[in-house]
């Protein structure tokens, strides 16, 4: 397991334990046995190794000694052939139980049974009260003990599990309980029930539904609550079968929708139309700081920036100093996406539009490489968030034998935590550059600052070390797979299929598996065909943005010499926040007149699922 379980998550789950009847005390004119079910003996279970405490008071009886728990078969409540009469710990530290069989003619069979040695297999149920870690080790090593439990039920079983783990104990049932098929029927459990299902008189089936559909609206219900969905949306999937995986996606999907939304709620957002967006002059506002003089040369943007600083609670930091809103940063991204702005008519913006240049998240996302691969974006955030991140996966199993029970995957989920860290990208733009005030210059300014910002959140998503104030990229999250390239050899077609059978071997193979690497691997991949006497070269298109093994594959001086990253760069998670902080030095170059342009913007980067990437290091011609 890569995560240990809390106490309360084990303490959920019912379980159960098998053991052997004594035929010695079997007493034909009181219809009575006794059984020993219980000991001190460690089983293995999913979560470590479990013992039963038999101290005194550690066994709860209440159920057992008030005459209401059964004796069933295959522990079905529909099969009931008996009663338990008494219960006690002996002192050699053993849970013994008498049991009494009924008259019915069911019960008289099953007795006969019993009598005869054709059943001698009893299975009891019981719940975890309380427990404690005893002993720390691996994951599989750690060793609990459950200090008070509550025996439920005992029931007959007409095939035992292994008894290999333990004396007289069945392997691990963590915590299914076995649905066994009276004339072919199911019965399953509702959620929170702790008693186990199934028994069956005739034709047995034994299957394990209740298990992973528990687990299954367990996670459902966690992840609603933790991320704040709403109970008809959570009560749809889980009755829609919705599984863990795609509600954990579909929680994400909510929280981008929410991101999205907030931006016309941020308070760095002030509602500016699309005259009052374009009539903002990003060169006219450094003009001002490296003038000093904000009322002559760009009294709009010194109110702009004012109010920001005033709805964001900051003190506008001095001359050099001006805030840029949401609504000039997201520019034509805002205009496409809320369809609320009125470009149709030319005296209502319509001139405007036809000149406007990239806002800034525009030009940021466009230079990108992890973006343009398609990582899912949260925009305009206020305060810290977390997302959900798969843990570990679900499996199925099979049953070894009809009466098996299948092992309950152990699928978990952690959350990623986004909490805004500060970028700076730094320019130097001439004097008489800020002086021309046309779209073309106030493009190249823009395009200038949210390239070297773009730079800095590109390398910081595939490389980021997380410390010293940087993200956690792709390459220092662990869990990623390697792919690197046989050893000995020069890259080949086979080394580049290597990375996609990496993350399909970890069971994360999604469809937006993609490449990125330098231009050098790039063009080395050009020049070599996939197969002998093939004219097809592995990378196809051009150098840039082309195609490899059928995935869209990118390149980037970002990447380190002979490093190629492959995987579904969806699973990062670029989270962003609102305002955009530009202070201007106008002594970089004083000879030259070249001003200096600072810009910090806030920002987080998590990898949901590391199993989803591979990297490979070592690549030559």
């Amino acid at each position: 397991m890569s995560q240990k379980p809390s106490i309360a998550e084990i303490l959920a789950k019912p379980d159960q334990r098998e053991a052997l009847f004594d035929r010695a005390t079997l007493k034909e004119e009181t219809r009575t046995v006794e059984v020993a079910f219980s000991s001190e003996v460690p089983v293995r279970r999913w979560y470590g190794k479990e013992i039963l405490s038999h101290a005194r008071g550690a066994i709860n009886f209440e159920r057992l000694k008030s005459g209401r728990a059964n004796l069933l078969v295959n522990h079905d409540p529909g099969d009931w052939v008996g009663v338990i009469e008494d219960s006690r710990v002996d002192d050699d530290k053993v849970g013994r139980a008498v049991v009494r069989f009924g008259n019915s003619e069911r019960a008289s069979e099953i007795f006969r049974d019993v009598k005869d040695g054709i059943l001698a297999s009893i299975s009891v149920s019981y719940r975890r009260d309380e427990m404690k870690l005893t002993k720390t080790g691996s994951d599989e090593d750690d060793e609990y003990t459950i200090t008070r439990w509550t025996p439920l039920e005992v029931s007959l079983v007409t095939v035992p599990a292994d008894h290999t783990v333990g004396v007289g104990r069945a392997a691990d049932t963590q915590v299914h309980q076995p649905a066994a098929a009276a004339a072919r029927k199911e019965h399953q459990m509702k959620a929170g029930e702790s008693a186990p299902a199934g028994g069956a008189a005739e034709v047995v089936t034994v299957v394990d539904h209740a298990a992973p559909e528990r687990l299954r609206i367990l996670t459902l219900q966690t992840l609603a609550k933790t991320h704040k969905i709403d109970d008809e949306q959570r009560d749809q999937w889980i009755n829609e079968g919705v599984t863990s995986e795609e509600a954990a996606q579909k929680v994400l999907d909510i929280i981008a929708e929410r991101a999205k939304k907030g931006v016309k709620d941020n308070p760095a957002r002030l509602g500016l139309s699309a005259v009052d967006i374009n009539r903002y002059s990003l060169t006219r506002a450094i003009k001002a700081c490296v003038e000093k003089s904000w009322p002559k040369v760009a009294p709009y943007e010194a109110e702009i920036s004012e109010t920001v600083a005033r709805r964001l609670g900051r003190a506008n930091s001095g001359e050099h100093t001006f805030f840029v809103p949401l609504d000039v940063q997201w520019a034509n991204a805002m205009q496409r996406e809320q369809r609320d702005l009125v470009v149709g008519t030319a005296s209502a913006g319509g001139y405007l539009v036809g000149t406007a240049v990239l806002g800034f998240i525009d030009v940021l996302r466009n230079r990108s490489v992890v973006m343009r691969l398609g990582a899912t974006t949260l925009p305009g955030l206020v305060g810290s968030v977390s997302i959900p991140k798969k843990l570990t996966s679900a499996s199925g199993s099979w049953f070894a034998t009809e009466a098996g029970t299948a092992t309950e995957s152990n699928l978990t989920f952690g959350q990623v935590p986004l909490v805004p860290k500060t970028v700076g990208g730094y320019v130097e733009i001439s004097r008489q550059l800020l002086l021309q005030s046309t779209p073309n210059a106030e493009g190249i300014v823009n395009t200038d600052l949210a390239s070297v910002i773009a730079l800095a959140v590109d390398l910081a998503a595939l490389v980021g070390p997380g410390t010293a104030g940087q993200p956690t990229g792709i390459a220092a999250t662990t869990g990623v797979g390697t792919a690197n390239p046989t050893a000995g050899t020069n890259i080949n077609y086979a080394d580049m299929i290597r990375f996609q059978t990496t993350v399909a071997g970890a069971n994360a193979m999604l469809p937006g598996f993609g490449y990125v690497t330098t231009p050098t691997i790039a063009g080395l991949l050009m020049g070599k065909p996939r197969f002998t006497n093939s004219d097809t070269p592995i990378w196809g298109g051009n150098i840039l943005d082309g195609s490899l093994v059928g995935a869209r594959a990118m390149t980037s001086l970002q990447v380190s010499s002979a490093t190629m990253f492959g995987g579904d760069f969806s699973q990062v998670v670029v989270g962003e926040w609102g305002v955009l902080e530009i202070e201007a030095n106008p002594y970089a170059q004083f000879q030259a007149g070249i001003v200096g342009v600072r810009a910090l913007y806030s920002c987080d980067i998590g990898v949901r699922y590391a199993a989803a990437f591979a990297i490979g290091t070592g690549m030559t011609a």
